[in-house]
């Protein structure tokens, strides 16, 4: 699954979670470029489709921060700022992204609903870069950034085909809905599921209805409109008895009905692969 992306540390500038393909090569034709985006588009929608493992989806977030970084700093370099490229990890945490294969995951985990994400720290340049600069510079700099992040994604997008990937795999994941096969699967999963307490039309529906209650369960966490860091908000929460309650039934519910799903997630990916080379 995708890793958990945070908020740039300057203005509204934000890594888009959805937008998770990439690379560091350059490509000096439209051909080239087209070629490559084409095989990233594939490789993006068997990511969607959870065939590809974890490890294959936690490079995609990697990558695509690392690119989205460099564009970034080639961005503010033409308008006469310096922006050192952030560590990837320090955009995205991988190692809490939810991982559906894994039954470790689950009973350490569940689902990732209540997983406080850790991203690795900043290099401390680029704020000492930031002192450096007189009041009128920080305001410029500040205006600039979000621009030249928003570019670099569009960029990235274009250059790996990731709207083209995320209509592929909503083509395709339509036929595996409406295919007797995985029709089957999904009623087996909803008897395994009901039979180990945990009725629900699907996974998704389970997780659906779990995220609406954590919603509420951290509203009473929070307490207000201030946004918190992850690192506070996880201390406030572990010593909350509704979020503690809540995250045992997470866990719970991930763990009772993990080989459920996993017989689900075999026959769903692969009649995905079926149809998508069917219409390659």
């Amino acid at each position: 699954m995708l890793g958990k992306h945070k908020t740039l540390a300057v203005a509204l500038a934000v890594i888009i979670a959805a937008m998770v393909a990439a690379g560091f090569a350059y490509f000096p034709s439209d051909d080239g470029q087209t070629a490559r985006a084409t095989a990233n588009t594939r490789r993006f929608v068997l990511i969607l489709a959870g065939a590809s493992g974890q490890s294959e989806s936690e490079n995609f977030d990697l990558e695509v921060a690392a690119r989205t970084e460099a564009l970034t700093s080639t961005c503010m370099k033409s308008h006469g700022f310096q922006y050192l490229p952030k560590n990837p990890h320090s955009v995205v945490d991988v190692e809490d992204a939810s991982d559906f294969s894994s039954l470790d995951y689950a009973r350490k985990h569940g689902f990732g609903i209540s997983v406080f994400p850790h991203f690795a720290p900043e290099a401390t340049a680029a704020k000492s870069y930031l002192k450096t600069l007189s009041a009128a510079s920080l305001k410029a700099y500040d205006a600039t950034l979000p621009g030249c992040v928003d570019s670099s994604q569009r960029t990235t997008e274009k250059e790996y085909g990731i709207p083209e990937a995320n209509s592929e795999w909503a083509r395709v994941d339509g036929e595996v809905q409406h295919d007797r096969r995985y029709q089957s699967a999904l009623e087996t999963w909803r008897s395994c599921a009901a039979a180990a307490g945990h009725p629900a039309q699907s996974r998704l529906a389970l997780i659906m209805d779990l995220r609406k209650e954590y919603t509420s369960v951290m509203a009473g966490v929070q307490g207000g409109d201030q946004v918190l860091p992850q690192d506070q908000l996880a201390a406030l929460a572990a010593q909350n008895p509704t979020w503690r309650k809540f995250r045992q039934s997470e866990l719970d519910a991930a763990v009772a009905t993990f080989a459920c799903s996993q017989a689900a997630d075999r026959t769903y990916m692969s009649i995905f692969v079926q149809y998508l080379n069917r219409n390659s």
